[in-house]
């Protein structure tokens, strides 16, 4: 199965308590990195949620967006009235008073004043079960992000099977090819042997050494094998329930890059060259795809 590394998920639970709700974004990143926003009274609880992206998510760009609401009037941080701001308004009123203003201090008035309550907020934390019930929300939150991802890893599966098997077929054709040159491979090492044969000075090891060097050189049978082993190992790969599969996939893909770029370079030959376009075509798709797989 492949993951997406592009996803969206958010879970709510409301009630008389408190109301927690989260919202998870994922985008393409070389690794995984965490963005998590909290109200202030639950920043001590940031490790935590760290903690379960960490042990659910291996790449991307993680945003976490959090609604949480404490309705419950017993849990919620104390705010004892500013004493000092109190006296000093109300001192502020006698003098007023001393100079002939009249009127009374209203204490509807004096709340909505600013700095008349002191939040103590740091120090603050929630009871286990409704710590639990905020970690039980970002984890069915990420449920949905990841069957999102999943959705979107399906589709670029399809893709994926389809690119591999034609990449495939390409490569049996060009062994098959190949097996059918090799006559034409005997000629040109003939020939160039026939050349060094005429150098009468010719040494028999140098000889021997030339043919080594022309049939290796021509020779693109080690190529096509390892591309055949790779492409094997990446079909195996996107049917397993491995992950992150992203890297690994991207790293087999690079390694048939280079193999078709070797045996470009080998076989001097337009028919063959022909292959090697085909092959770096496909692979360079099947890359450009493998960078929003996780």
């Amino acid at each position: 199965m492949l993951y997406s590394m592009t996803g969206y998920g958010e879970a709510v639970h409301d009630d008389e308590r408190m109301r927690v709700g989260f919202r998870v974004r994922t985008v393409n990143n070389k690794g995984l990195d965490i963005a998590v926003k909290l109200p202030f009274d639950l920043m001590y609880m940031e490790a935590r949620l760290r903690g379960i992206i960490k042990n659910r998510l291996y790449r991307g760009r993680v945003d976490v967006f959090s609604e949480i609401e404490i309705r419950d009037e017993t849990i919620v941080p104390p705010a004892p009235v500013n004493m000092a701001k109190l006296t000093q308004i109300m001192q502020m009123a006698a003098q007023m008073k001393e100079r002939g203003v009249s009127g009374d201090l209203d204490i509807n008035t004096l709340i909505r004043l600013p700095d008349m309550t002191t939040a103590q907020r740091v120090g603050f934390q929630l009871p286990e079960e409704l710590e639990n019930l905020v970690a039980d929300m970002l984890n069915k939150a990420i449920d949905r992000l990841e069957e999102s991802r999943l959705r979107e890893g399906g589709k670029l599966m399809k893709d994926f099977v389809k690119r591999v098997g034609k990449a495939r077929e390409q490569v049996l054709e060009l062994e098959k090819m190949t097996l059918e040159r090799q006559q034409e491979l005997r000629d040109t090492i003939e020939k160039r042997v026939k050349i060094l044969m005429d150098d009468t000075q010719l040494d028999p090891s140098r000889l021997m050494q030339e043919v080594v060097y022309q049939a290796d050189r021509l020779d693109i049978s080690e190529e096509i094998t390892r591309m055949k082993a790779h492409l094997s190992t990446f079909e195996t790969l996107i049917n397993s329930d491995k992950r992150p599969l992203g890297k690994e996939l991207d790293f087999l893909t690079q390694e048939n890059m280079r193999e078709s770029t070797t045996i470009g370079n080998k076989a001097k030959n337009e028919w063959i060259a022909g292959y090697v376009v085909k092959f770096k075509t496909g692979f360079e798709k099947i890359r450009e795809q493998l960078q929003n797989i996780e």
